[in-house]
């Protein structure tokens, strides 16, 4: 209660401050009413292009799904410690992760493979690591690399096939401004200091362009240390499967360095190619709570991502408004460490998983009388590449062995693609899609290393959606969806045989699982003015197949004929199962409004609901119901804000969920943040997090998260 108090007050002496600055607006001069009319221009709300929702440029208000933009304004503004804190803001989406290397998005409800991460247009998710590392690392890309990131809720297969089930995070690096007549050179160096976790973070960027060509350089390193949860978390009931001590979460830090360059040239009039690439070098990668000298140690010593990409657009070419031609290839090594010491059981495995992914699209755009057109073809193909060992020290009888939990395999995908902007009228637009993709996953039947069965196995999907808008006033959309979605099995969930990551259970491979499928409908209003921006959206989202994490029935006949418990083991079984019938429907609301010179309101509101079908049962998946506000004072030199996100408490979960009994905790967290900018380049900003020191931890994640944490970024511009 003195915490809800204390940022009424808070808040209290911020609004006040709007009386004076409108009271001299009235006093201003004739060139001082000029300067607050450019001030207030470039904080209009336009209408914002967007790419994701159908792979070309249109209008966020011609795109009948909901879609988040994340500009790099706001990314400098939020100061983030990892991406993935960009997105929780966001109705419908949160985050599920283990300390600052993983920041799993979840959309509603949905996470994991079942969200489609996205750079550029190139898939980053993977057969292997979409599964146990689908996360937004700090270091993905170079946040100073981006010009904005693209949240889309909703299935997105017609667009871009498998794993966009639940959503689209697609994060759009910046294009350099070629065509001036003088090659200029710019960039800006930066350099963060947090207090909860002794972190430091330093960022380079150097940029030029001219006519013809421009190229980008950039790098980033960091070096986070166990971090401090809120005073008390050592003594709270809900962290004693952690061992905290004075309040810090062991084993919870990591060191990081990237690097990035891009180049890009004009081919034609308007014809543009670019190559980039990218290096990812990350390690010392802890699992928050666990001590390492507790019963469960876990680690990451390496997670390493290289990869190089290349992309053309050629422009208006003949009845072709643009043809793309995009191809990239990514590799991704890493480690793992998994310890376990409970009575009679201990076990020690290191794990190197090495996964190598190629990918290649080709579109075109055209447009026919009312009819603009979007077709092409996509194909990846992932090669996953395992190599283990592991020890039993209370079991002297069996010797060291390098047995591994996937074999060898390759996943490929191709799929094609048409979708149709229908300009029907001013005031109403169609937009209609088709999509059919197939599927082929094949292991290495003389990989001895794996003790299940090698699978060969073929899926194909057909994918459709139907959108309309219709625009009651130039200001106000009405908008509906129908959409099917897809996810093909991936290699963790077809093969996995062995000791689950929390050393638990023993996954037994299931090689008959069937890809998921949903239809999800969509009905919403969009608004947007000048100076204020919002929507309210509906959603049912009907999924059939869902695949699930489930122990083994206790009639299952595997428990009697010596399958279950594993003999070698003496853990229960479990596997990766189709639950035949899930659904999830929610609604979402944003509201942004400049609502005095200067000063901007922004809110957003999100509840949904997920039941499985099949057990009666809810799903343990869905987030709580969340509201977040914020205040914003906006001059051209310097900026503060204030904001809070309210997490409420879920109370409906499964049976079978540890949470069950208590449900998730509620909580509110209040945030202060500023800038300035000085006229020589130099900048300051700072931010002070979880301002009265709540004691909470995310829906998703059992551990306490930060404590009140000041950080405090210098940054200058060249």
């Amino acid at each position: 209660m003195k915490k809800t108090i204390g940022a009424i007050f808070v808040f209290s002496l911020l609004f006040p401050l709007a009386s004076p600055v409108l009271a001299q607006e009235a006093e201003s001069t004739e060139d001082e009413k000029e300067t607050v009319a450019s001030e207030r221009e470039g904080r209009v709300f336009e209408d914002q292009i967007v790419v994701t929702a159908g792979r070309q440029e249109q209008l966020s208000s011609e795109v009948p799904a909901p879609i988040t933009v994340i500009t790099s304004e706001d990314i400098e503004m939020l100061q983030p410690e990892k991406m993935a804190d960009l997105f929780k803001t966001i109705p419908g989406v949160e985050i599920q992760g283990e300390g600052p290397f993983r920041g799993i998005p979840v959309i509603r409800g949905l996470s994991s493979n079942r969200v489609l991460i996205l750079v550029d247009g190139q898939r980053l998710n993977n057969a292997r690591e979409s599964t146990t590392f689908a996360g937004i690392q700090p270091a993905l890309v170079n946040l100073g690399e981006v010009e904005r990131i693209e949240v889309l809720r909703g299935p997105a297969a017609v667009q871009y096939g498998s794993d966009a089930i639940g959503g689209v995070v697609n994060i759009i690096t910046r294009q350099p401004n070629l065509g001036a007549d003088e090659f200029k050179v710019h960039g800006n160096v930066s350099y963060e200091y947090g207090t909860a976790s002794d972190s430091q973070n330093g960022q380079v960027r150097v940029r030029g362009a001219g006519q013809r060509m421009g190229f980008e350089i950039g790098g980033v390193i960091q070096d986070v240390n166990d971090y401090k949860a809120a005073d008390g978390a050592h003594e709270d009931d809900r962290y004693t499967a952690y061992t905290l001590e004075d309040d810090t979460v062991p084993n919870s830090g990591m060191k990081q360095t990237a690097l990035d360059g891009s180049f890009s040239i004009l081919t034609g009039d308007q014809g543009v190619f670019k190559v980039n690439a990218e290096v990812v070098r990350t390690e010392d990668i802890g699992f928050p709570g666990f001590d390492l000298e507790g019963p469960i140690e876990i680690l990451f010593p390496k997670f390493d991502r290289d990869k190089l990409a290349a992309k053309w657009d050629s422009g208006p070419m003949g009845f072709l408004e643009n043809l793309g031609l995009s191809a990239w290839y990514q590799t991704v090594d890493k480690e793992s460490i998994r310890n376990f010491a409970f009575p009679g059981f201990t076990q020690n495995s290191y794990t190197r998983s090495e996964i190598a992914t190629f990918g290649f699209n080709a579109q075109g755009i055209s447009t026919f009388g009312i009819n603009n057109l979007t077709y092409g073809l996509d194909f990846y193909q992932d090669d996953l590449h395992d190599t283990a060992l592991t020890e039993f020290p209370d079991f002297p009888w069996i010797p060291p062995n390098d047995t591994v939990a996937v074999p060898d395999s390759t996943q490929t995908g191709l799929g094609l693609y048409i979708g149709d902007r229908i300009t029907a009228s001013e005031k109403l637009t169609f937009n209609v899609g088709l999509r059919g993709d197939s599927f082929k996953f094949d292991s290495d039947e003389n990989d001895d290393r794996y003790i299940g069965e090698p699978l060969d196995t073929t899926d194909s999907a057909l994918s459709g959606n139907l959108g309309v808008i219709y625009s009651l006033t130039d200001h106000v959309n009405l908008t509906g969806l129908i959409a099917r979605g897809f996810r093909t099995p991936n290699v963790q969930e077809r093969s996995f045989t062995g000791t689950a990551s929390t050393g638990d259970t023993w996954i037994l491979q299931n090689p008959n699982l069937s890809p998921e499928t949903s239809w999800n409908y969509e009905a919403g209003l969009k608004v947007r003015y000048d100076r204020a921006s919002g929507g309210l959206n509906f959603f049912y989202n009907d999924l059939t197949d869902f695949i699930g994490f489930v122990f083994l029935d206790a009639d299952d006949p595997r428990r009697t004929d010596g399958t279950c418990p594993d003999p070698a083991t003496g853990l229960d079984c479990s596997e990766f199962r189709n639950i035949e019938k899930a659904t999830i429907w929610g609604v979402e609301l944003d509201l942004d409004w400049i609502f005095a010179r200067w000063w901007t309101v922004f809110g957003t509101f999100a509840y949904l609901e997920g039941d499985n079908k099949t057990t009666g049962e809810p799903l343990s998946s869905i987030p709580p119901w969340k509201v977040t506000a914020g205040i914003r004072y906006q001059r051209t030199a310097w900026w503060a804000e204030a904001d809070l996100r309210y997490v409420g408490k879920q109370t409906r979960l499964p049976a079978d969920d540890p949470r069950f009994e208590s449900g998730t905790e509620p909580f509110t967290v209040f945030d202060l943040r500023g800038g300035y900018d000085f006229k020589f380049g130099l900048g300051i900003l700072v931010s002070l997090e979880n301002l009265f020191d709540e004691l909470y931890n995310e829906p998703y994640n059992n551990r306490p998260e930060p404590g009140r944490n000041l950080r405090a970024t210098l940054r200058y511009r060249f």
